[in-house]
């Protein structure tokens, strides 16, 4: 338990434009390539690239100025799955702390982290072609909103914490129903992955109450 905590390797790319950005592009998109395959780029969507260019330039600067620039921004997400490491866990509370913390070191993840870098450049040097300029800046752990792992999913009770029907090795009716049994976290968000989950191992739940049910039924009846 604890263990292979994934969070993506994530980048913030704002791309500024010659011309105010209006296109349906700031609203929504999801951009894949072969060449990067455990990686993605999506938009940030709406004003969210202009509330973070006023939040980064600096405060001298007039806002009329800084909402003039916000309006010629395409911004960008741009995310790798962290693959997974069982040294990349969480530390329940020790030696007097008040909460847990993370032990993660994007070392331990190294063809992600080299994969997500040359994403990062080849982005880049493609938007500069384009007569773009690119303003990067990579989002630390701390920012991160895709947490999953640590109760990962598994045949083998030594190397995973719940089985195929979400139910803990080894425990009686204690299921697990969340992003921790994700033993991977994709190159997309993983939210979708984790509603269908928890829709599979209901279903299994209501299948095994409604089999029981029939037994006892049945054993009714023969009595």
């Amino acid at each position: 338990m604890g263990r292979n905590y994934k969070a993506h390797v994530l980048t913030a790319l704002l791309a500024l434009s010659h011309r105010r950005v209006d296109d349906v592009l700031c609203k929504t998109a999801l951009l894949l390539s072969e060449r990067f395959p455990h990686s993605s780029v999506q938009t940030l969507g709406g004003t969210l690239a202009s509330d973070i260019i006023a939040t980064q330039v600096p405060r001298w600067l007039p806002r009329r100025l800084t909402r003039l620039i916000g309006r010629r921004v395409y911004g960008l997400f741009l995310q790798t799955e962290d693959g997974s490491h069982a040294d990349n866990r969480v530390i329940a509370k020790t030696d007097g702390r008040d909460r847990p913390r993370l032990d993660y070191d994007p070392a331990r993840l190294t063809p992600a982290v080299e994969e997500h870098r040359r994403l990062v450049r080849t982005l880049s040097r493609q938007l500069l072609g384009l007569g773009y300029l690119p303003l990067v800046k990579a989002i630390p752990l701390s920012g991160t909103a895709h947490a999953c792992g640590t109760l990962i999913t598994g045949n083998d009770p030594a190397t995973s914490v719940v089985d195929a029907d979400g139910k803990v090795h080894g425990m009686e009716n204690v299921y697990v129903v969340d992003g921790s049994i994700l033993p991977r976290s994709s190159r997309v968000n993983p939210a979708l992955t984790i509603y269908a989950w928890g829709l599979r191992v209901a279903s299994r739940l209501q299948l095994g109450r409604s089999q029981q049910e029939g037994r006892a039924a049945h054993l009714h009846a023969r009595a």
